[in-house]
């Protein structure tokens, strides 16, 4: 018998980890009880963890305080994006808000007194950093602009803060590292190595001489060790293929207690692994297993370090190493209801696209039934971003209820160097598209697979993928569904938020008054028409990314054209959910959606 969604999706997910500066406690984000909340244990042998979180709002990210005694977190309302700060003890007893007002909050950090805490926010107009003194209640705006600000952190001795700004020179693709004085934000520092070019996630070193951050002005990204108010830098080097990796939300590099080295994810081909990179030394990989490690923290004195890590067909755990040591313990159960030799196997591929591009893909073998099987291929989100050789309850039930799956790292992902994830800018829905549509073909040549029962499938951006795969190129595929998808880039920029304009300023090479016959080609509304394939639509009330308003416009003209489709609407949820059941029913609705269509028992 194959494993049931249900069973996959009963294994706890870890989204988020935090660690205190004496290394003793673990604060992590799981949806362990059904949906994402807060759990305290400590790093010490046969500690159990603890829930300080409860609710039906989901809890994705929670901050330890400097002292180790307090939590700051993060809280939206059914998946609206809106957030409130709050502050909690490590109990989970002492429970308090310290917004007024919610926004929609990128990051969030103490101060090394524990006495402040910082935000980066957006509006619909503006960006910021909003300050919190938590003995009074009181806040102010340390600094408002137009452009976003994310990644902040505060210097040892609290007097900087520094953050990663869009912005920066004539490019769109352009950030920077950005450094404000504390009680003076006027004085700023800047840390920029060409027009469009990413210097990002900056991270102090403790005496707050150096700043090591992230830069792809060499063409892929790497950690850049910067004298904090000189000109001298050092980049770290990587070998053929590798970059250093930041993940979807932000791995920063870590420093050690020594001021000569920094701990960092090392990306290659959807692997990752951690490092200790001394500055006058050799690189040394930690000893985690292989697959993806992120997220992790290196404790304040540099003698522990704590992992997620997971592959396609290993859950997230998290593990725990003692520095210099070879020895890794888990620190959460790796105790499943489900008989983990099931699971498909991943494989490596790489494929040509219609131009020649190799493009490296995952494939997932169907988990049962006979050959030829029917096939799905997986279209990331992002669209910078990647699909990892990480836990993915998603592509896991889909092979285990018996399509064989293809997840491309088409062009545009993060992960093969610079020069890959920017072949998409200007040209969304163009080569990424011909990318996918090459999967399915390579998909079509193999012995085992049903070339005439051949979908697409995706989330965010990947569902936008498979509405412009089914409009753009309707011979290709036999069925798609797209969950929370961009319909209309037109209408998607005038409900955004200054932070959502500027990608997409980014995206498309400018604004829309610039740029306004390109967002109109590659918007699927405005190609309705084309579509012959059966399409499942799912969408979040709530959504603050891919707005109800101009999905519920393009099903309208689905039903106009008369054209197949199903569309479900998750009246309190948002983008992506945090609750197990809401994740469960996009998986289930879309496989049952596939098998219908295709006729698939």
């Amino acid at each position: 018998m194959p494993i049931s969604v249900d069973e996959l999706f009963g294994i706890p997910m870890i989204y988020w980890i935090d660690l205190s500066p004496d290394g003793r406690t673990l604060l992590y984000s799981s949806n362990a009880s059904g949906a994402a909340h807060l759990y305290i244990s400590q790093t010490k042998r046969g500690s159990r963890p603890k829930q300080i979180t409860r609710g039906n709002d989901p809890i994705m990210r929670g901050f330890l305080s400097p002292s180790g005694t307090r939590v700051l977190y993060l809280q939206d309302k059914d998946g609206n994006g809106l957030h409130h700060l709050f502050l909690t003890s490590t109990d989970g007893t002492k429970t308090k808000r310290i917004t007024k007002k919610p926004c929609s909050t990128w990051d969030a950090c103490w101060d090394p007194s524990g006495n402040e805490i910082a935000r980066s926010y957006v509006t619909k107009k503006s960006c910021g950093i909003e300050v919190f003194n938590v003995k009074t209640g009181e806040s102010s705006i340390l600094r408002e602009q137009k452009a976003p600000l994310f990644n902040v952190v505060y210097s040892d001795d609290g007097k900087w803060i520094a953050c990663t700004e869009y912005g920066g020179g004539k490019d769109p693709k352009n950030m920077q590292v950005t450094v404000l004085n504390r009680n003076d934000p006027r004085d700023v520092i800047n840390y920029k190595f060409k027009d469009g070019s990413k210097e990002t996630f900056p991270s102090w070193s403790p005496n707050g001489k150096k700043l090591a951050f992230l830069s792809d002005s060499n063409g892929k990204n790497q950690v850049v060790i910067q004298d904090f108010k000189g000109t001298d830098h050092q980049f770290l080097p990587l070998k053929e293929g590798e970059e250093a990796h930041a993940g979807f939300l932000g791995q920063r590099p870590f420093w050690n207690a020594k001021n000569d080295g920094v701990y960092y994810a090392v990306s290659k081909h959807s692997r990752t692994y951690l490092c200790e990179h001394r500055l006058n030394g050799n690189r040394v990989a930690l000893p985690f297993p292989e697959g993806t490690v992120w997220p992790s923290k290196v404790s304040k004195d540099g003698k522990t370090a704590v992992i997620v890590h997971a592959s396609l067909s290993s859950p997230d755990c998290i593990f725990l190493n003692r520095i210099g040591s070879k020895i890794v313990k888990p620190l959460t159960s790796r105790k499943y209801k489900v008989n983990l030799a099931k699971l498909s196997k991943p494989k490596a591929v790489w494929y040509e696209s219609a131009d020649g591009l190799k493009i490296h893909a995952w494939y997932l073998p169907a988990g049962h039934g006979r050959a030829p099987h029917p096939a799905v291929v997986w279209a990331h989100g992002g669209p910078m971003a990647q699909t990892y050789d990480a836990w993915n309850p998603d592509l896991q039930s889909i092979s285990q209820s018996g399509f064989a799956v293809l997840a491309p790292n088409y062009r545009g992902s993060t992960g093969y160097g610079a020069e890959f994830r920017n072949m998409n800018i200007s040209d969304l829905g163009g080569g990424d598209l011909e990318d996918v549509v090459a999967g399915a073909k390579w998909l079509a040549k193999q012995r085992e697979i049903d070339k005439s029962k051949i979908a697409i499938f995706g989330r965010s951006y990947g569902g936008y993928m498979t509405l412009i795969a089914l409009t753009k190129r309707p011979e290709v595929f036999a069925a798609g569904v797209a969950l929370v998808p961009v319909t209309d880039w037109l209408e998607l920029y005038e409900l955004d938020d200054a932070a959502l304009r500027k990608s997409d300023e980014e995206l498309f090479g400018g604004p829309p008054e610039k740029k306004g016959e390109l967002y109109r080609d590659r918007s699927p509304i405005n190609f309705v028409s084309n579509i012959r394939a059966p399409v499942l639509i799912k969408a979040g009330r709530n959504d603050p990314s891919c707005h109800i308003q101009p999905i519920e416009k393009f099903v309208k003209r689905l039903e106009e054209m008369k054209r197949p489709h199903k569309f479900i609407v998750e009246e309190k949820e948002g983008h992506v959910s945090g609750r197990v059941d809401a994740l469960k029913r996009d998986v289930t609705t879309g496989v049952n959606f596939l098998k219908k269509t295709l006729k698939v028992r």
